[in-house]
């Protein structure tokens, strides 16, 4: 069986590559983990889907039985720390990515992210959503939006946005002459 492993790029400016662990299943946690490959971080390069923003890996000995961890690597070889194990699914749905996190209207309780009129409290349509690492949006770097969807006419997010765990992060709501510009903190553990 060939399980594909992905994962979102690092942003940091002076990666170099990613290296990847797999260990067995031990009645339900993860064995000893082993070396598997080392991927350079080329966003050009092979091992880099440009429709998905992610890089992958395809272990064709591996099973969905099997735990993976992940870690990247800088120009001067240090390292992060390891991804929290995570195992592969055979479902058609991707798992959740290794410290990564859906965020839609509903992050942080119903409706919570929703865009609502402030008068009336009832969904706006058409609004465009745009979330920012607080660090991107402080600094005013709005080409670094980490994504973009916009709203239906139950103030759903028609697309949700996978988000890094352990940042703060910005959402903006606009409208052209409807709706904002209005903004939302929201701490992602």
């Amino acid at each position: 069986m060939t399980i594909r492993v992905t994962w979102l790029p690092n942003t940091e400016p002076d990666i170099a590559s990613y290296d990847i662990q797999r260990a067995p299943d031990v009645a339900g946690v993860p064995g000893t983990f082993a070396d598997l490959a080392s991927i350079i971080h080329d966003l050009l390069g092979p091992n880099y889907d440009i429709t998905s923003n992610r890089f992958f890996y395809e272990d064709t000995t591996g099973t969905t039985d099997n735990w993976y961890r992940l870690r990247s690597v800088d120009t001067n070889s240090n390292t992060s720390g390891w991804s929290n194990p995570f195992q592969a699914s055979e479902s058609t749905t991707p798992p959740p990515f290794p410290n990564t996190v859906i965020m839609d209207q509903d992050y942080g309780g119903t409706n919570e992210l929703q865009p609502t009129d402030n008068d009336t409290g009832l969904p706006v349509e058409d609004v465009q959503i745009r979330v920012y690492k607080k660090i991107d949006y402080d600094l005013q770097n709005f080409e670094a939006a980490v994504g973009v969807t916009s709203s239906g006419a139950d103030g759903e997010w028609d697309n949700p946005i996978i988000v890094e765990a352990a940042f703060t992060y910005i959402i903006q709501y606009f409208k052209p002459g409807g709706y904002g510009p209005n903004t939302h903190e929201v701490v992602v553990p």
